[in-house]
Protein backbone atom coordinates (compact mmCIF):
# COMPACT_ATOMS: atom_id res chain seq x y z
CA UNK A 1 0.00 0.00 0.00
CA UNK A 2 1.47 3.38 -1.03
CA UNK A 3 1.94 6.14 1.54
CA UNK A 4 -0.79 8.78 1.63
CA UNK A 5 0.28 12.34 0.83
CA UNK A 6 -1.19 15.80 1.20
CA UNK A 7 -1.78 18.21 -1.71
CA UNK A 8 1.83 19.40 -1.38
CA UNK A 9 3.21 15.90 -1.76
CA UNK A 10 4.22 15.42 1.89
CA UNK A 11 3.86 11.91 3.30
CA UNK A 12 1.18 11.67 6.01
CA UNK A 13 1.74 9.55 9.12
CA UNK A 14 -0.66 6.98 10.47
CA UNK A 15 -3.80 8.73 11.73
CA UNK A 16 -3.12 11.91 9.75
CA UNK A 17 -5.30 13.05 6.86
CA UNK A 18 -6.05 16.17 4.83
CA UNK A 19 -9.63 17.28 4.51
CA UNK A 20 -11.32 18.69 1.39
CA UNK A 21 -11.07 22.26 2.73
CA UNK A 22 -7.28 21.87 3.04
CA UNK A 23 -7.16 21.56 6.85
CA UNK A 24 -5.53 18.62 8.60
CA UNK A 25 -6.89 16.04 11.04
CA UNK A 26 -5.29 13.51 13.36
CA UNK A 27 -7.45 10.63 14.58
CA UNK A 28 -6.67 8.18 17.39
CA UNK A 29 -8.49 5.73 19.65
CA UNK A 30 -8.44 6.36 23.42
CA UNK A 31 -8.29 3.65 26.10
CA UNK A 32 -12.07 3.71 26.24
CA UNK A 33 -12.11 2.54 22.58
CA UNK A 34 -13.55 5.89 21.49
CA UNK A 35 -12.35 7.65 18.34
CA UNK A 36 -10.92 11.10 19.03
CA UNK A 37 -9.79 13.82 16.62
CA UNK A 38 -7.73 17.00 16.63
CA UNK A 39 -7.62 19.56 13.81
CA UNK A 40 -5.16 22.17 12.50
CA UNK A 41 -4.82 24.52 9.54
CA UNK A 42 -1.29 23.34 8.70
CA UNK A 43 0.54 20.03 8.91
CA UNK A 44 3.20 21.57 11.18
CA UNK A 45 0.58 22.79 13.65
CA UNK A 46 -1.11 19.40 13.58
CA UNK A 47 2.12 17.59 14.40
CA UNK A 48 2.82 19.99 17.28
CA UNK A 49 -0.58 19.06 18.72
CA UNK A 50 0.22 15.38 18.12
CA UNK A 51 3.45 15.69 20.10
CA UNK A 52 1.63 17.45 22.96
CA UNK A 53 -1.05 14.77 22.92
CA UNK A 54 1.50 11.92 23.02
CA UNK A 55 3.34 13.69 25.85
CA UNK A 56 0.12 14.01 27.86
CA UNK A 57 -0.73 10.35 27.30
CA UNK A 58 2.76 9.24 28.36
CA UNK A 59 2.34 11.33 31.53
CA UNK A 60 -0.97 9.63 32.27
CA UNK A 61 -3.41 12.31 31.06
CA UNK A 62 -6.18 12.02 28.51
CA UNK A 63 -7.85 15.04 27.00
CA UNK A 64 -10.73 16.19 29.21
CA UNK A 65 -11.95 19.58 30.42
CA UNK A 66 -13.38 18.37 33.73
CA UNK A 67 -11.98 20.10 36.83
CA UNK A 68 -10.98 18.52 40.13
CA UNK A 69 -13.95 20.23 41.81
CA UNK A 70 -16.34 18.59 39.36
CA UNK A 71 -14.64 15.23 39.79
CA UNK A 72 -14.85 15.37 43.60
CA UNK A 73 -18.56 16.20 43.40
CA UNK A 74 -19.06 13.19 41.12
CA UNK A 75 -17.13 11.02 43.57
CA UNK A 76 -19.16 12.19 46.59
CA UNK A 77 -22.44 11.61 44.72
CA UNK A 78 -21.53 8.12 43.49
CA UNK A 79 -19.61 6.78 46.53
CA UNK A 80 -21.83 4.04 47.91
CA UNK A 81 -20.07 2.56 50.96
CA UNK A 82 -19.69 5.79 52.91
CA UNK A 83 -21.35 6.61 56.24
CA UNK A 84 -23.42 9.73 56.81
CA UNK A 85 -20.79 11.16 59.15
CA UNK A 86 -17.95 10.56 56.67
CA UNK A 87 -19.97 12.09 53.84
CA UNK A 88 -20.69 15.12 56.01
CA UNK A 89 -17.02 15.50 56.94
CA UNK A 90 -15.81 15.09 53.36
CA UNK A 91 -18.36 17.62 52.10
CA UNK A 92 -17.29 20.10 54.79
CA UNK A 93 -13.57 19.82 54.03
CA UNK A 94 -14.19 19.94 50.28
CA UNK A 95 -16.24 23.15 50.57
CA UNK A 96 -13.87 24.85 53.01
CA UNK A 97 -10.44 23.72 51.79
CA UNK A 98 -10.50 22.43 48.21
CA UNK A 99 -13.34 24.10 46.31
CA UNK A 100 -11.88 27.63 46.24
CA UNK A 101 -8.24 26.56 45.91
CA UNK A 102 -6.09 26.71 42.78
CA UNK A 103 -6.04 22.90 42.74
CA UNK A 104 -9.82 22.57 42.78
CA UNK A 105 -10.15 24.83 39.75
CA UNK A 106 -7.52 22.95 37.73
CA UNK A 107 -8.54 20.59 34.94
CA UNK A 108 -7.67 16.94 35.50
CA UNK A 109 -5.40 16.88 32.45
CA UNK A 110 -3.27 19.65 34.01
CA UNK A 111 -2.85 18.19 37.49
CA UNK A 112 0.55 16.73 38.33
CA UNK A 113 1.82 15.25 41.55
CA UNK A 114 3.79 18.44 42.22
CA UNK A 115 0.57 20.50 42.17
CA UNK A 116 -1.03 18.33 44.86
CA UNK A 117 2.08 18.45 47.06
CA UNK A 118 2.22 22.24 46.61
CA UNK A 119 -1.44 22.45 47.69
CA UNK A 120 -0.75 20.42 50.84
CA UNK A 121 2.24 22.57 51.75
CA UNK A 122 0.17 25.73 51.34
CA UNK A 123 -2.46 24.21 53.65
CA UNK A 124 0.25 23.43 56.21
CA UNK A 125 1.67 26.96 55.96
CA UNK A 126 -1.83 28.22 56.79
CA UNK A 127 -1.69 26.24 60.07
CA UNK A 128 -3.75 23.29 58.87
CA UNK A 129 -3.11 20.17 60.96
CA UNK A 130 -1.46 17.16 59.33
CA UNK A 131 -4.48 15.07 60.28
CA UNK A 132 -6.72 17.45 58.29
CA UNK A 133 -4.38 17.29 55.30
CA UNK A 134 -4.64 13.50 55.50
CA UNK A 135 -8.43 13.88 55.21
CA UNK A 136 -7.99 16.02 52.08
CA UNK A 137 -5.88 13.24 50.59
CA UNK A 138 -8.68 10.77 51.40
CA UNK A 139 -10.98 12.96 49.28
CA UNK A 140 -8.64 13.82 46.40
CA UNK A 141 -6.95 10.45 45.80
CA UNK A 142 -10.12 8.30 45.39
CA UNK A 143 -11.77 11.07 43.33
CA UNK A 144 -8.87 10.96 40.88
CA UNK A 145 -8.88 7.15 40.98
CA UNK A 146 -12.52 7.27 39.88
CA UNK A 147 -11.36 9.46 36.98
CA UNK A 148 -8.80 6.77 36.08
CA UNK A 149 -11.46 4.07 36.23
CA UNK A 150 -13.71 6.22 34.03
CA UNK A 151 -10.94 6.63 31.41
CA UNK A 152 -10.65 10.39 32.02
CA UNK A 153 -6.99 10.11 33.02
CA UNK A 154 -4.55 7.21 32.77
CA UNK A 155 -2.60 7.69 36.02
CA UNK A 156 -3.55 8.93 39.47
CA UNK A 157 -1.27 11.88 40.34
CA UNK A 158 -2.35 11.75 44.00
CA UNK A 159 -0.80 8.33 44.61
CA UNK A 160 2.00 8.60 47.16
CA UNK A 161 1.54 12.35 47.68
CA UNK A 162 1.44 12.15 51.47
CA UNK A 163 4.61 10.07 51.42
CA UNK A 164 6.39 12.70 49.32
CA UNK A 165 4.81 15.59 51.22
CA UNK A 166 7.09 15.76 54.24
CA UNK A 167 6.71 18.11 57.18
CA UNK A 168 7.61 17.62 60.80
CA UNK A 169 5.10 15.22 62.31
CA UNK A 170 2.85 16.75 64.93
CA UNK A 171 3.21 15.47 68.47
CA UNK A 172 -0.19 15.05 70.05
CA UNK A 173 -0.45 16.92 73.32
CA UNK A 174 -1.12 15.22 76.65
CA UNK A 175 -1.78 17.22 79.80
CA UNK A 176 0.52 17.01 82.78
CA UNK A 177 -0.99 16.09 86.15
CA UNK A 178 -0.73 19.74 87.23
CA UNK A 179 -2.54 20.97 84.11
CA UNK A 180 -5.16 18.26 84.56
CA UNK A 181 -5.91 19.40 88.12
CA UNK A 182 -6.00 23.09 87.18
CA UNK A 183 -8.32 22.37 84.24
CA UNK A 184 -10.82 20.37 86.30
CA UNK A 185 -10.73 22.94 89.12
CA UNK A 186 -11.98 25.59 86.69
CA UNK A 187 -15.33 23.76 86.33
CA UNK A 188 -16.14 24.40 90.01
CA UNK A 189 -15.55 28.14 89.60
CA UNK A 190 -17.49 28.74 86.37
CA UNK A 191 -21.27 28.41 86.84
CA UNK A 192 -21.94 27.60 83.18
CA UNK A 193 -19.22 24.94 83.05
CA UNK A 194 -19.98 23.23 86.37
CA UNK A 195 -22.76 21.15 84.83
CA UNK A 196 -20.33 19.67 82.28
CA UNK A 197 -17.62 18.56 84.74
CA UNK A 198 -18.82 14.91 84.93
CA UNK A 199 -18.66 14.73 81.13
CA UNK A 200 -15.09 16.11 81.09
CA UNK A 201 -14.03 13.73 83.87
CA UNK A 202 -15.52 10.73 82.08
CA UNK A 203 -13.66 11.54 78.85
CA UNK A 204 -10.42 12.20 80.74
CA UNK A 205 -10.53 9.04 82.86
CA UNK A 206 -12.01 6.58 80.34
CA UNK A 207 -10.55 7.86 77.06
CA UNK A 208 -13.83 7.65 75.15
CA UNK A 209 -14.44 9.95 72.19
CA UNK A 210 -16.72 12.96 72.58
CA UNK A 211 -19.14 11.42 70.06
CA UNK A 212 -19.23 8.24 72.17
CA UNK A 213 -19.74 10.16 75.42
CA UNK A 214 -22.59 12.31 74.07
CA UNK A 215 -24.27 9.23 72.61
CA UNK A 216 -24.26 7.34 75.92
CA UNK A 217 -27.60 6.28 77.37
CA UNK A 218 -28.21 4.98 80.88
CA UNK A 219 -28.94 1.61 79.29
CA UNK A 220 -25.27 1.51 78.19
CA UNK A 221 -24.03 1.85 81.78
CA UNK A 222 -23.89 -0.99 84.29
CA UNK A 223 -23.36 0.77 87.60
CA UNK A 224 -23.14 -2.46 89.60
CA UNK A 225 -20.43 -3.97 87.40
CA UNK A 226 -18.86 -0.53 86.80
CA UNK A 227 -18.75 -0.81 83.00
CA UNK A 228 -19.92 1.20 80.01
CA UNK A 229 -20.93 -0.34 76.70
CA UNK A 230 -19.79 1.69 73.67
CA UNK A 231 -21.94 0.65 70.71
CA UNK A 232 -23.08 3.87 68.98
CA UNK A 233 -22.17 7.55 68.74
CA UNK A 234 -23.65 11.03 68.50
CA UNK A 235 -22.53 12.91 65.39
CA UNK A 236 -23.19 16.15 63.49
CA UNK A 237 -23.76 16.66 59.80
CA UNK A 238 -24.31 19.69 57.61
CA UNK A 239 -27.87 19.73 56.34
CA UNK A 240 -28.65 22.68 54.05
CA UNK A 241 -26.08 24.84 55.83
CA UNK A 242 -27.27 23.87 59.32
CA UNK A 243 -25.49 21.48 61.70
CA UNK A 244 -27.83 18.69 62.75
CA UNK A 245 -27.08 16.05 65.38
CA UNK A 246 -27.97 12.41 64.87
CA UNK A 247 -27.19 9.00 66.37
CA UNK A 248 -25.33 6.43 64.34
CA UNK A 249 -25.52 2.77 65.32
CA UNK A 250 -21.89 2.22 64.37
CA UNK A 251 -18.79 3.40 66.17
CA UNK A 252 -16.00 5.34 64.47
CA UNK A 253 -13.81 2.27 63.85
CA UNK A 254 -14.34 -1.47 63.51
CA UNK A 255 -12.85 -1.87 67.01
CA UNK A 256 -14.92 0.97 68.44
CA UNK A 257 -17.64 -1.28 69.89
CA UNK A 258 -16.30 -2.31 73.29
CA UNK A 259 -17.13 -2.67 76.98
CA UNK A 260 -14.92 -0.49 79.16
CA UNK A 261 -14.37 -1.05 82.90
CA UNK A 262 -14.66 2.17 84.88
CA UNK A 263 -11.80 3.20 87.17
CA UNK A 264 -12.62 5.05 90.39
CA UNK A 265 -12.42 8.51 88.79
CA UNK A 266 -14.64 7.61 85.80
CA UNK A 267 -17.10 5.80 88.10
CA UNK A 268 -17.30 8.87 90.33
CA UNK A 269 -18.08 11.01 87.26
CA UNK A 270 -20.97 8.69 86.32
CA UNK A 271 -22.38 8.76 89.86
CA UNK A 272 -22.12 12.56 89.95
CA UNK A 273 -23.96 12.82 86.63
CA UNK A 274 -26.66 10.44 87.92
CA UNK A 275 -27.21 12.80 90.85
CA UNK A 276 -27.46 15.77 88.48
CA UNK A 277 -29.93 13.85 86.34
CA UNK A 278 -32.12 12.83 89.24
CA UNK A 279 -32.04 16.33 90.74
CA UNK A 280 -33.88 17.73 87.72
CA UNK A 281 -37.39 18.87 88.60
CA UNK A 282 -38.58 17.16 85.46
CA UNK A 283 -36.50 14.37 83.94
CA UNK A 284 -36.16 15.21 80.23
CA UNK A 285 -38.01 12.87 77.90
CA UNK A 286 -35.87 13.22 74.80
CA UNK A 287 -35.26 10.69 72.03
CA UNK A 288 -33.26 10.77 68.82
CA UNK A 289 -33.05 8.19 66.02
CA UNK A 290 -34.45 5.45 68.25
CA UNK A 291 -32.21 6.26 71.25
CA UNK A 292 -33.44 7.81 74.51
CA UNK A 293 -32.52 8.09 78.17
CA UNK A 294 -29.31 9.97 77.30
CA UNK A 295 -26.74 10.44 80.08
CA UNK A 296 -25.65 13.92 79.07
CA UNK A 297 -28.41 16.40 78.27
CA UNK A 298 -28.31 20.17 78.15
CA UNK A 299 -29.41 21.75 81.43
CA UNK A 300 -31.00 24.54 79.39
CA UNK A 301 -32.87 22.75 76.60
CA UNK A 302 -33.24 19.19 77.94
CA UNK A 303 -31.88 17.93 74.62
CA UNK A 304 -28.54 16.29 73.83
CA UNK A 305 -25.46 18.44 74.36
CA UNK A 306 -23.93 19.76 71.16
CA UNK A 307 -20.27 19.08 70.36
CA UNK A 308 -19.71 22.79 69.74
CA UNK A 309 -21.04 23.69 73.19
CA UNK A 310 -18.43 21.47 74.91
CA UNK A 311 -15.61 22.95 72.86
CA UNK A 312 -16.85 26.48 73.60
CA UNK A 313 -17.00 25.77 77.35
CA UNK A 314 -13.45 24.37 77.27
CA UNK A 315 -12.16 27.47 75.45
CA UNK A 316 -13.89 29.76 77.93
CA UNK A 317 -12.33 27.98 80.93
CA UNK A 318 -8.84 28.19 79.47
CA UNK A 319 -9.24 31.82 78.42
CA UNK A 320 -10.45 32.94 81.85
CA UNK A 321 -7.60 31.06 83.54
CA UNK A 322 -4.87 32.41 81.22
CA UNK A 323 -6.10 36.01 81.46
CA UNK A 324 -5.22 36.11 85.16
CA UNK A 325 -1.96 34.12 85.27
CA UNK A 326 1.55 34.25 83.89
CA UNK A 327 1.81 30.45 83.54
CA UNK A 328 -0.61 29.58 80.75
CA UNK A 329 -2.68 26.47 80.22
CA UNK A 330 -2.62 25.13 76.63
CA UNK A 331 -5.71 25.00 74.44
CA UNK A 332 -7.56 21.87 75.57
CA UNK A 333 -9.98 20.02 73.32
CA UNK A 334 -12.04 16.87 74.00
CA UNK A 335 -9.51 14.88 71.98
CA UNK A 336 -6.67 16.06 74.24
CA UNK A 337 -8.55 14.50 77.17
CA UNK A 338 -8.66 11.21 75.25
CA UNK A 339 -4.98 11.41 74.31
CA UNK A 340 -4.06 12.22 77.92
CA UNK A 341 -5.82 9.05 79.09
CA UNK A 342 -4.01 6.98 76.45
CA UNK A 343 -0.70 8.49 77.60
CA UNK A 344 -1.48 7.57 81.22
CA UNK A 345 -2.06 3.96 80.13
CA UNK A 346 1.31 3.89 78.38
CA UNK A 347 3.05 5.48 81.36
CA UNK A 348 1.56 2.77 83.59
CA UNK A 349 3.06 0.09 81.34
CA UNK A 350 -0.25 -1.19 79.94
CA UNK A 351 0.37 -3.69 77.12
CA UNK A 352 -0.40 -2.57 73.56
CA UNK A 353 -3.32 -4.91 72.85
CA UNK A 354 -5.11 -3.81 76.03
CA UNK A 355 -4.51 -0.15 75.17
CA UNK A 356 -5.82 -0.71 71.65
CA UNK A 357 -9.00 -2.32 72.98
CA UNK A 358 -9.68 0.35 75.62
CA UNK A 359 -9.12 3.18 73.13
CA UNK A 360 -11.07 1.51 70.32
CA UNK A 361 -8.22 1.94 67.81
CA UNK A 362 -8.70 -0.06 64.61
CA UNK A 363 -4.99 0.24 63.78
CA UNK A 364 -2.49 -0.75 66.47
CA UNK A 365 0.00 1.69 64.88
CA UNK A 366 -2.15 4.52 66.24
CA UNK A 367 -1.70 3.06 69.73
CA UNK A 368 1.99 2.48 69.05
CA UNK A 369 2.56 6.18 68.34
CA UNK A 370 1.51 7.06 71.89
CA UNK A 371 3.53 4.21 73.36
CA UNK A 372 6.67 5.17 71.45
CA UNK A 373 6.33 8.81 72.49
CA UNK A 374 6.13 7.80 76.16
CA UNK A 375 9.13 5.49 75.71
CA UNK A 376 11.13 8.37 74.22
CA UNK A 377 10.33 10.46 77.29
CA UNK A 378 11.48 7.60 79.50
CA UNK A 379 14.73 7.33 77.56
CA UNK A 380 15.33 11.05 77.99
CA UNK A 381 14.81 10.73 81.75
CA UNK A 382 17.19 7.74 81.95
CA UNK A 383 19.77 9.66 79.91
CA UNK A 384 19.40 12.58 82.27
CA UNK A 385 20.32 10.27 85.17
CA UNK A 386 23.66 9.61 83.48
CA UNK A 387 24.17 13.34 83.05
CA UNK A 388 23.39 13.85 86.74
CA UNK A 389 25.92 11.19 87.75
CA UNK A 390 28.53 12.79 85.53
CA UNK A 391 27.92 16.16 87.20
CA UNK A 392 28.24 14.56 90.65
CA UNK A 393 31.52 12.91 89.63
CA UNK A 394 32.86 16.25 88.37
CA UNK A 395 31.95 17.91 91.68
CA UNK A 396 33.76 15.11 93.56
CA UNK A 397 36.89 15.75 91.53
CA UNK A 398 36.74 19.42 92.49
CA UNK A 399 36.21 18.39 96.09
CA UNK A 400 39.33 16.19 95.98
CA UNK A 401 41.39 19.00 94.55
CA UNK A 402 40.09 21.40 97.18
CA UNK A 403 40.90 19.14 100.14
CA UNK A 404 43.93 17.50 98.52
CA UNK A 405 42.70 13.92 99.01
CA UNK A 406 42.52 10.88 96.80
CA UNK A 407 39.48 10.39 94.55
CA UNK A 408 39.26 6.74 95.61
CA UNK A 409 38.68 7.79 99.23
CA UNK A 410 35.84 10.16 98.28
CA UNK A 411 34.28 7.53 96.00
CA UNK A 412 34.25 4.93 98.76
CA UNK A 413 32.50 7.38 101.05
CA UNK A 414 29.87 8.35 98.48
CA UNK A 415 29.40 5.03 96.69
CA UNK A 416 26.47 3.83 98.81
CA UNK A 417 24.59 7.01 97.83
CA UNK A 418 25.56 7.67 94.21
CA UNK A 419 27.20 4.67 92.58
CA UNK A 420 24.96 1.70 93.37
Amino acid sequence: MSNRKDNKGRVLKKGESQRKDGTYMYRWTDIGKKRQCIYAKSLNDLRKQEQQLLSEISNGVLRTDITLNQQIEIYLQTKANISKSTYSNYTYYYNHSIKNSFLGRMELKEIKKAHIIKFYKECHDNNMANSTIAILQKIIRPSLQLAVDSDCIMKNPANGCLKDYTVEKEVKYAMSYEEENEFLARFDICTEAKFYKPLACLMLYSGIRISEALGLTWDDINIEERTININHQMLCRNLNGKLVQYCEGNTKTSNGSRIIPLNDFAYKAIIEQKKNWLSCKKIPDFSLDGYSNFVFLSYRTGKVVRHAVIRRVFRKLIREYNDKRDIQLPAISPHILRHTYCTRLAEAGTDLKTMQYLMGHSDINTTMEVYNHVDRNRLEKETQKINDLHQIYTKLEILCMTYNCEMRYIQNMCKPHFFL
